[in-house]
């Protein structure tokens, strides 16, 4: 057990540092071949739990994101520019294990509220538009704007929410075409294209400058936040754990709380889509399929070790990790490293989505561009998850 709990997480450590790589991918390989371990479902969780805690570095570092990380890109990449990156990767590693913590006990809730699958069905869109309308209501002006200004941004907002929205529809409605390779999601290039590559280029003229490494523990209040609204987006089927970290971080102004809130939202709503697989057999997420594909059912007991031991170990390994790799940021070239991660990417895109994946990857960068033009926040590019489930639901 101690065996495969350790390669597991590894491989969630691996997939998080990696840009492109997402823990599905090694769920799935590890499902395909799991003849060469002696339990894979162990494998399965514990690298899921690593990849949620492991995956803030490169969104520290390279201003590449996640499905979980997308819309702490920006505030992170400030962060960075202020020499204090090893406070975003401290303050969001520590949020993930304190939300493991605070999940744990919540199974038998879990089990409660989740048979009530019709109740949870017919609320979810009114949900999803309640979370958007104040995602755009959030957006203000300057102090010294005027009211005015405030409402151009909201329709800024609004116009770059919809356009996202459509792109996400389109993707949504064509995904087979992005079936190059099995661990592929037409997610990769859609939210690659949104949230990475604008940072990229954005930062690509810039240099880092030096890093102090300070630790910075996180404010509670947003760690609770975060957690429960994974537990709460959990409940509903189809909606993503993209959408527990925007509703957990909306109306969050400042930075650190942001990345607390976020981080805390993806790690707890990873544990609680194995609660669900638990008590009712379904699964909402790709580890949780890869364990109903092998017909692995842990018990309460084993899975709250499980989470617990490898965020514990992901934990530890994702500091040294920023640790040592804070001093040698600045003396990167950022115009060589984004040139670089931008050709990685399209590269990893190609690989898992194939030539419709670079369609999406490409149509959507001047989306995400748009948003840091118009000066509006570019978490309204999450139109692109929201309204294809809104659409699912309604229909």
């Amino acid at each position: 057990m101690l065996y495969d709990v350790l390669v597991g997480t590894l491989l969630g450590i691996v997939a998080g540092i990696i840009p492109g790589i997402h823990s599905n991918t090694f769920a799935i390989l590890v499902a395909i071949n799991s003849e060469y371990f002696e339990n894979p479902g162990i494998v399965i969780v514990c690298s899921s739990i690593a990849y949620t805690i492991a995956d803030i570095i490169p969104t520290t570092i390279l201003g590449v994101p996640d499905e979980e990380t997308v819309i702490a890109t920006f505030p992170v990449h400030q962060m960075v520019m202020e020499g204090r990156a090893m406070e975003a990767v401290t303050s969001s590693v520590i949020s993930s294990f304190l939300s493991i913590l605070m999940v744990v006990p919540m199974y038998f809730t879990v089990s409660v509220i989740a048979s009530e699958q019709r109740i949870l069905k017919l609320v979810t869109p009114a949900v999803l538009v309640f979370t958007s309308v104040f995602m755009i209501l959030s957006e203000k002006s300057d102090e010294f704007e005027g009211s005015l200004a405030s409402w151009r941004k909201r329709f800024y907002a609004t116009l770059v929410f919809a356009v996202s929205g459509f792109a996400g529809y389109v993707a949504f409605r064509n995904m087979h075409l992005a079936d190059a390779n099995p661990a592929g999601s037409v997610l990769l290039p859609l939210l690659t294209g949104l949230f990475g590559v604008p940072v990229l280029l954005q930062s690509s003229s810039s240099s880092f400058p030096d890093q102090i490494r300070k630790f910075s523990f996180p404010d509670v209040n947003p760690v609770a936040r975060g957690s429960l609204a994974g537990f709460l987006v959990s409940m509903f089927p189809g909606v993503s754990s993209g959408i527990a970290t925007l509703i957990a971080s909306a109306g969050e102004r400042d930075r650190e709380g942001y990345i607390a809130a976020m981080s805390a939202a993806n790690t707890s709503n990873a544990v609680l889509s194995f609660y669900i697989y638990m008590a009712l057999g379904k699964t909402r997420s790709g580890a949780a399929t890869s364990l109903k594909r092998l017909g692995y059912i842990p018990d309460f007991y084993e899975i709250a070790l499980l989470v617990v031991v490898a965020g514990l170990i992901s934990l530890v390994a994702s500091l040294v990790i920023a640790y040592i790799a804070m001093p040698l940021v600045s003396r990167v070239n950022m115009q060589f490293l984004s040139v670089s991660v931008f050709g990685f990417l399209i590269y990893v895109v190609y690989t898992f989505t194939g030539t419709f994946g670079i369609v999406v990857f490409f149509s959507v960068v001047p989306i995400g561009l748009a948003a840091t033009f118009l000066e509006i926040r570019r978490v309204n590019c999450m139109g692109s998850l929201i309204i294809p489930v809104l659409l699912f639901y309604l229909s």
